[in-house]
C-alpha cells in the first residue's frame, strides 16, 4: 500500500484511494518508484524508436518526464529559480517561492532545463547508453529521499507534501541503493563513477539550499529532482559512460 502511495504522490497514475497514506512512510518507496518511472521510460522510448524521425522519440521522451508527475517538480524549479535568484534577504525569498506567479527567472529555468533534457536524451540516444533514460528518473527520486531524512524543513505554510519531511530516520534510506546496485550489475566503475557525481552534486545543491533559505522546501526538492534528471541524462552519453546498453 505505501508503495502504491508513493506513486499516487510522485506521478498521475491513478491509484485506489485506500491506498493513499499521508504519514510520510512511503517516502522508502520513493528510488523504486523512480526506477518504474525510468522503467516506463525506456519502454515508451523503445516504442518511439519505431517513429519516422527521431526528433520524435527524443520529444516524446522529455514530454513523458513531464507529463509523469504532472510538471510537479518543473513547477518546483521555477519557484526555487525565481526565489534563489532575487538576491533578497531569505525570508523575502520564501515569500517570492510561495508566489503562485511564475517570475522571468523561472521561466528561464524551465526553459533551459527542457532544452538540456532534449540534448541529453538525443546524447544517449547516439550513444546507445540507453540505461540512462532508466536510471537518472530513479536517481532523481533517491535524491529526494536522502534531503528528507538529512536536511531540515523551512517551515512554511500547511501542504500535504509536509508530513513527508521526516528528518533523523534514516531506516527510510534503506532502498536507496537500489540504482546504484543496478548500475553495479551493468558495470563496476559506471556505478561508482555515478555515486560519486550523485554525491558531490546532491551535497553541493543541498548545501546552498541550507546556505541560502536554511533548509529545504517542496520547491527546492522539485528543483533537485529536475536537476539531479538532466544533469545524469546529459552525461550519461558521454564517454564516461559510453556504451552501456
Amino acid at each position: 500500500m505505501k508503495f502504491l502511495s508513493a506513486i499516487g504522490f510522485l506521478t498521475i497514475i491513478p491509484v485506489p484511494s485506500p491506498a493513499i497514506s499521508t504519514d510520510g512512510r512511503q517516502v522508502l518507496y520513493f528510488p523504486l518508484v523512480g526506477l518504474f518511472i525510468g522503467g516506463l521510460l525506456y519502454g515508451l522510448d523503445q516504442l518511439l524508436s519505431l517513429a519516422p524521425y527521431p526528433e520524435i522519440r527524443i520529444v516524446g521522451d522529455v514530454l513523458f518526464m513531464v507529463i509523469i508527475s504532472g510538471a510537479l517538480h518543473l513547477d518546483g524549479l521555477a519557484d526555487t529559480a525565481d526565489g534563489l535568484f532575487s538576491h533578497r534577504p531569505r525570508e523575502q525569498m520564501l515569500e517570492i517561492m510561495k508566489d503562485p506567479r511564475i517570475g522571468v527567472m523561472g521561466v528561464l529555468a524551465i526553459l533551459f532545463c527542457v532544452l538540456l533534457k532534449l540534448a541529453g536524451v538525443a546524447g544517449l540516444i547516439r550513444a546507445e547508453s540507453l540505461i540512462w533514460l532508466a536510471m537518472a528518473p530513479a536517481l532523481a527520486r533517491t535524491a529526494l529521499v536522502i534531503a528528507l531524512v538529512f536536511v531540515n524543513h523551512v517551515p512554511s505554510e500547511k501542504t500535504l507534501a509536509e508530513t513527508f519531511y521526516q528528518q533523523g530516520k534514516y531506516y527510510l534510506l534503506a532502498l536507496c541503493p537500489l540504482p546504484f546496485a543496478a548500475l553495479l550489475y551493468i558495470d563496476g566503475v559506471m556505478a561508482l563513477a555515478s555515486l560519486m557525481i550523485f554525491a558531490v552534486l546532491l551535497s553541493g545543491l543541498l548545501l546552498h539550499f541550507r546556505n541560502k533559505i536554511g533548509g529545504i522546501t517542496g520547491d527546492t526538492l522539485g528543483a533537485t529532482t529536475e536537476i539531479i534528471e538532466t544533469l545524469f541524462l546529459l552525461i550519461g552519453g558521454t564517454s564516461l559512460f559510453y556504451g552501456a546498453l
